[in-house]
């Protein structure tokens, strides 16, 4: 008898664990808040996924996670009865371009949230007006996991300059965070900016659960590929007119690789310059263009509306072949990323964001 109360017991206690693993609450006690309705949000306040009365400043959102979700980066906004929408931002220990205690109207999904205490409402940033309904807020203090511990605790800008200084401020936030998905998110994201073993060792320092996630295994997966490097071949492409092909010609030295998309603002802003500098330089090298675009025809009118003489083509980030390239071109998330390679696929030089004409110039020379 005894043997099946305590057989019935741990079952009970391990669908408690699974329940709190994929669910979070997040509870709120803010004294000036209008009733209304607090919305919580993911990946961007536009993909609003829950919500809550609020009544005399108080709410509470309970939402569950599939069972296999991994820690996500959320926020939440307010819209009171006469339609006043506050965007909430919250205090962080870390710094931003050398700023303490920068704000982000973000925090992870741990399992309990809390928010207490009065907001404020921001003074307007120069040069940027919100609407007259829209109220950007601070001053709330926000409890919650250690997801979002770590995340407020690393500085916003830690990957934005990737050096030696860097490398060992990484190690040392996993040392002291090896649970922390925002560091192993960080990461993926900038693969590509770090040598493979740099990865390995990073990998290495992670400790718990975090090692049997999917995005755990997937780097570890891509970095032993990286490895090696130069027994991974490059696809053939789809050009604009839907037919597969080689994307370098032999017959010149250099190519220069643009990855772009139609979505992309900076990408758009640069093809003038890119024709310029074609007709400069079409000579000696090859201008060569691959959209990441998902959709297909966006970038068939991109193309035909720009007007490009050079090669295009689209690669489909869901297949093996981007891997492939971002294996051998160091292509990481941020677009437009140009690079200048040789008919070896070795990287001669690259940069990223938008190109100047002396960049570009300077690049190729």
């Amino acid at each position: 008898m005894r043997k099946n109360f305590l057989f019935i017991l741990v079952i009970f206690l391990l669908q408690i664990s699974c329940n709190e693993k994929n669910s979070t609450s997040i509870k709120g006690s803010i004294p000036n808040l209008p009733d209304g309705t607090m919305y919580m949000w993911e990946e961007g306040p536009a993909n609003k996924i829950d919500s809550s009365i609020t009544h005399n400043g108080n709410f509470k959102i309970s939402h569950e996670w599939n069972e296999n979700k991994e820690p996500n980066i959320i926020g939440i906004y307010h819209i009171d009865k006469s339609g006043i929408k506050r965007l909430f931002n919250f205090t962080t220990n870390a710094s931003y371009n050398g700023t303490p205690g920068w704000s982000t109207n973000v925090f992870y999904s741990d399992t309990i949230i809390s928010l207490n205490g009065k907001f404020k409402e921001n003074l307007p940033i120069t040069g940027y007006e919100l609407l007259y309904n829209i109220k950007d807020v601070s001053g709330v203090a926000i409890k919650a996991g250690r997801q979002t511990e770590a995340y407020y605790n690393i500085d916003g800008d830690l990957f934005q300059k990737i050096d030696d200084k860097t490398i060992q401020t990484v190690r040392d936030k996993i040392s002291k965070y090896p649970y922390s998905y925002h560091l192993l998110y960080q990461i993926i994201e900038n693969k590509n900016n770090f040598s493979a073993e740099q990865v390995a060792n990073f990998l290495k320092s992670f400790k718990g659960e975090i090692i049997n996630s999917k995005s755990y295994k997937n780097l570890l997966a891509y970095n032993q590929k990286r490895i090696r490097n130069d027994k991974i071949p490059l696809s053939q492409l789809e050009d604009i007119k839907g037919k597969k092909s080689e994307i370098f010609d032999k017959n010149y030295d250099k190519h220069l690789i643009i990855f772009w998309a139609s979505w992309c603002g900076p990408c758009r802003k640069e093809i003038p310059l890119l024709k310029t500098m074609n007709k400069k330089l079409n000579s000696t090298t090859e201008f060569i263009s691959i959209s990441i675009d998902d959709d297909k025809n966006a970038w068939k009118n991109a193309v035909n509306k720009e007007q490009m003489s050079w090669k295009q083509f689209i690669l489909d980030k869901n297949t093996p072949a981007y891997e492939n390239f971002q294996i051998r071109l160091k292509l990481n998330s941020a677009i437009p990323y140009t690079v200048l390679v040789d008919n070896n696929l070795k990287i001669l030089k690259s940069t990223v964001g938008l190109s100047s004409e002396k960049e570009i110039e300077s690049m190729i020379k």
